[in-house]
């Protein structure tokens, strides 16, 4: 079953109130769809912006790799996998952390 990752490493001032990171997008062996999202913390409008962002991107790189699959997952799952590896990647200065959806 193939699956998309989702990698995050935080970019930019590790002590900002401003986050910002970079996002790749993966299935299979295809070429990864890289996303720079920026967003403050204490604005939950800015997140939401983000993340649907996380969303459409994540949806290309499956439309690029899988056609047929492209509308399999929902918006809420892709939108979960991108904030939880957001997440997990927060307090790493830097390091990125991968997690995946089987699709």
């Amino acid at each position: 079953m193939p699956e998309l990752s989702c990698t995050a490493r935080r970019i930019g001032d590790y002590e900002s109130r401003t986050e910002e990171y970079e996002l790749a997008f993966t299935v299979d062996d295809a070429p990864p769809n890289i996303l720079r999202i920026k967003y403050q913390a204490a604005r939950a409008y800015e997140i939401n912006a983000a993340l649907e962002a996380c969303t459409e991107a994540a949806r290309e790189a499956i439309a690029k790799a899988r056609p047929d699959l492209a509308q399999k997952p929902t918006d809420g799952s892709l939108f979960q996998l991108s904030w939880k590896t957001l997440q997990s990647a927060k307090y790493e200065e830097g390091a990125p952390k991968t997690r995946a959806l089987e699709l």
